[in-house]
């Protein structure tokens, strides 16, 4: 006997053909249908655009649009400002000018601002 148990990929499985599966072209009518029966249309299939009601087609879902990004105080562009250049000064070990870190920060947050309004 053997200890091994059967896991769900070793078991066999069996497709269930599809009832919503149309026949194939190629097919032949008597191996799809006994002889009596009639076919049905094609265009019965499938829903046609013709059977919806003119209010559905002519209504259209206008894609949707992010709202415009509230503007930031003085005091909240101060502190943005005010923590990239810490940034700049931290990585540069204190050791640049802190107007110029200022400076360079301001038009990297000014930049940023820029975009995300755009």
């Amino acid at each position: 006997m053997s200890s091994k148990r059967k896991t769900p990929a070793r078991t066999k499985t069996t497709k269930v053909p599809s009832t919503l599966a149309a026949p194939v072209a190629s097919e032949t009518p008597s191996a799809v249908q006994p002889k009596g029966a009639a076919s049905a249309p094609a265009a019965a299939l499938v829903p046609s655009r013709v059977a919806e009601p003119a209010a559905e087609r002519a209504r259209v879902e206008a894609p949707k649009v992010a709202p415009p990004p509230a503007r930031l105080s003085r005091e909240e562009r101060h502190r943005l400002i005010a923590k990239v250049a810490y940034g700049y000064a931290e990585r540069a070990g204190f050791r640049n000018n802190p107007v110029d870190d200022w400076l360079n920060a301001e038009r990297e947050v000014d930049a940023r601002l820029e975009r995300l309004a755009s």
